[in-house]
C-alpha cells in the first residue's frame, strides 16, 4: 500500500469524521482539533511511506493517532504554540517527501478544507443542541446528516468540554429569550451580516453588545455557556459573512460591541408613535390635496378603464409617503446632525429585539417591480406591485413576465380582449388572471383591472403622487423636531454615524403602514377587492 493507497481513505468523509471525531473528544476548542487531525494524517501518510508492508490501514492510523495525541500531550504541558492549520499545509517541508505528485498534494489539501469542515460541523451540534435547544432528528434534517451522525457529534462535544457541559446542566441557561428582528437591504450582495445572526445563541450574544462593550470572559458568564463556544462565536459576528463587516466590532481590551443600529421594541414602538401621531393631520391634508388635483389625475394617458381616485391612490400614497419621509429625513439631519459624518457602511441594517411579552407591531407596505421587452407586441414593459398589510404581493422583482400566463393575459388585455377568440389553455390563463386581480371581465371582453399607463405618462403620474405632500412643510416640521430630539436620546454615541439608518429603519417602517390605514378610514382609500397597488406602463413598439 501506498500513499496514494492512504489519501484515497482519508477522502472518505466516514473515515475522516471518526478521526477528527477522535481529536475532538481530546481537545478544548475545534480549532485545536483542526490541528491534532491534521497531523495525525500526515503522520500516518509518513508511516505509510516508510513501511513496505501494511496488512492493515485502518489499524496503522489507529496507532498513529494514539502516538501524535500522547506527542500532542507533552507539547502541550510544555506550553508549546499549537501550529496553525494554514502551516500545516505551506509550512511543512515534510509533505513534499510522501507526496508523490501534484494530484496527491491537491486531494491532501481538500482533505484539510474538510477537516475545517467538520469543525464548524462539530461547533454547530453542539450549539444547535445545548444552546439552541434543538432535537437530535431537528439537526439532522437542518445539516442533512444521519441522526447517528449527529449522536455522535454529541458524544464527541460533550467530552470536549465535559467540565463546562457539567456545570450547564447544574444551572438554567440565561439566555434571555430575545429574538432579532431585522430590516434593511443587506447590499451588496454577499455581504448580509445578519445571514450570520439566524440561531437563538447568536441574537442574543450580539443583544447584550448593545449598550456597552463587553468582553468574551463577561458574556460566557452572562450567557453561562463555555468560553470556547463564546470565542467563536464573537469571530463569527465580527467577520460576518464576507468577512470583514458583522453585526459587532471589536474594541481595544478585547471588548465587543454593536456595529448596527439594535434597539428594544419598546424604543421601536415609540419611534413611530412620533409619526402616527400625526396621521390624522396628514390624510386631512391629502384629502384636499386630491380634490385639488382631480382634473390633473383623470386627464393622465390610461390605457385602460378609468378608475376612481379611491382605486388609483393605492398606487400613489407610496410615493406621497416616500416624500414626507424624506423632507423628515432631510430636517433631521440639518438641525440635529449638520456636523456628523454619515456611516458609509457596505450593509445597510438594523435590528429590533422583541421579547415573548411584546405584541409586535410591524407593519409596512413594500414595492417590488420587473421590466421586460419585447413581449405581446410591446418594444418595453414596466410592472410593480405594493404589498403589505391589506394587499397581497402579486409578483417578486426580477419576475419572468414572459414565463407568467397571467401577467402575459393582463398585458394582452390592454384594449380588450374578446374571451370568444381563446383557446383552451388561454382560457385557464385568462381564469388565473381574474383570479390574481391583474384583469376583469365587462361583458364578453376582458380588460385590465389594475392602472396601466402609457410611459410618456409615468413621469407625470409620479409627480402627481408626490405632489400629494406639497403643503406639508409644517407637519414635517413637527416630525423633525420630535424625532430629532428623540434620536438624541436614544441612539448609542458610538453609532452616531448610523443616524440615517435609525431615521429611515427604525422610525419610519410603519409609517406608510399609518397613512394607509388613516386614508381607509377616512374613506381615501377603497377596501382592497384585487388589482389595487398594481401599476403596469408600456410603450409600444416604434415608439
Amino acid at each position: 500500500m501506498n500513499s496514494a493507497d492512504a489519501i484515497k481513505l482519508m477522502e472518505d468523509r466516514n473515515f475522516l469524521d471518526k478521526i477528527y471525531g477522535f481529536a475532538y473528544r481530546r481537545c478544548r476548542t475545534s480549532h485545536e482539533a483542526e490541528d491534532l487531525c491534521s497531523d495525525i494524517i500526515l503522520a500516518a501518510l509518513g508511516a505509510v511511506k516508510n513501511q513496505t508492508e501494511i496488512e492493515s490501514l485502518h489499524a496503522l492510523v489507529w496507532t498513529v493517532a494514539r502516538r501524535v495525541y500522547a506527542d500532542h500531550c507533552r507539547e502541550s504541558s510544555r506550553g508549546a504554540e499549537v501550529v496553525e492549520l494554514s502551516e500545516n499545509l505551506e509550512g511543512r517541508d515534510d509533505i513534499e517527501d510522501f507526496i508523490e505528485g501534484q494530484d496527491q498534494r491537491d486531494r491532501l489539501r481538500r482533505i484539510f478544507k474538510e477537516i475545517t469542515f467538520l469543525s464548524k460541523s462539530y461547533r454547530d451540534v453542539m450549539v444547535m443542541y445545548y444552546l439552541d435547544e434543538m432535537k437530535v432528528k431537528d439537526i439532522a434534517s437542518r445539516l442533512g446528516l444521519l441522526e447517528t451522525t449527529v449522536k455522535q457529534r454529541l458524544f464527541s462535544a460533550r467530552n470536549t468540554v465535559k467540565k463546562e457541559i457539567e456545570t450547564m446542566n447544574e444551572r438554567n441557561l440565561t439566555l434571555k429569550p430575545v429574538n432579532l428582528v431585522f430590516f434593511g437591504t443587506g447590499s451588496p450582495v454577499g455581504n448580509d451580516a445578519r445571514n450570520k445572526a439566524e440561531r437563538l445563541f447568536s441574537q442574543n450574544l450580539v443583544y447584550l453588545c448593545k449598550d456597552r462593550p463587553r468582553t468574551a470572559k463577561e458574556l460566557s458568564e452572562e450567557l453561562c455557556v463555555p468560553m470556547p463556544y463564546v470565542e467563536e462565536e464573537l469571530d463569527i459576528q465580527c467577520k460576518g459573512e464576507n468577512g470583514s463587516y458583522g453585526l459587532l466590532r471589536k474594541l481595544e481590551g478585547d471588548r465587543y460591541i454593536t456595529n448596527v443600529v439594535l434597539v428594544d421594541y419598546e424604543e421601536y414602538d415609540s419611534a413611530n408613535k412620533i409619526y402616527e401621531r400625526y396621521m390624522p393631520e396628514v390624510c386631512a391634508r391629502v384629502r384636499t390635496a386630491i380634490e385639488e388635483k382631480r382634473a390633473e389625475i383623470e386627464s393622465l394617458p390610461f390605457l385602460g378603464p378609468r378608475r376612481e381616485p379611491e382605486f388609483l391612490l393605492w398606487s400613489m400614497i407610496n410615493r406621497c409617503w416616500y416624500k414626507i419621509e424624506g423632507i423628515v429625513r432631510g430636517l433631521v439631519e440639518k438641525r440635529f446632525y449638520a456636523d456628523i459624518r454619515p456611516a458609509d457602511r457596505p450593509f445597510t441594517a438594523v435590528a429590533i429585539a422583541v421579547r415573548p411579552e411584546d405584541r409586535p407591531k410591524f407593519d409596512f407596505y413594500g414595492n417590488d417591480g420587473t421590466d421586460a421587452a419585447d413581449v405581446c407586441g410591446y418594444k418595453y414593459v414596466h410592472m410593480e406591485n405594493r404589498y403589505g398589510k391589506r394587499l397581497k404581493q402579486s409578483f417578486a422583482c426580477w419576475e419572468n413576465t414572459s414565463q407568467n400566463p397571467a401577467l402575459l393575459m393582463l398585458l394582452r388585455s390592454i384594449g380588450g380582449l374578446e374571451t370568444a377568440n381563446l383557446s383552451e389553455s388561454e382560457r385557464e390563463s385568462a381564469a388565473k388572471a381574474i383570479e390574481a386581480g391583474y384583469v376583469r371581465k365587462n361583458g364578453s371582453v376582458l380588460e385590465p383591472n389594475v392602472i396601466v399607463l402609457d410611459s410618456r405618462g409615468m413621469d407625470d403620474f409620479n409627480a402627481l403622487s408626490s405632489s400629494l405632500a406639497d403643503g406639508l412643510d409644517d407637519i414635517c416640521e413637527k416630525i423633525a423636531d420630535d424625532l430629532g430630539a428623540f434620536m438624541k436620546k436614544r441612539l448609542p454615541a458610538h453609532l452616531t454615524a448610523e443616524y440615517r439608518n435609525y431615521a429611515n429603519l427604525i422610525a419610519g417602517i410603519r409609517g406608510l403602514s399609518d397613512l394607509t390605514e388613516a386614508c381607509l378610514a377616512d374613506g381615501l382609500l377603497c377596501q382592497p377587492k384585487g388589482g389595487e397597488g398594481i401599476v403596469v406602463v408600456v410603450r409600444r413598439n416604434g415608439e
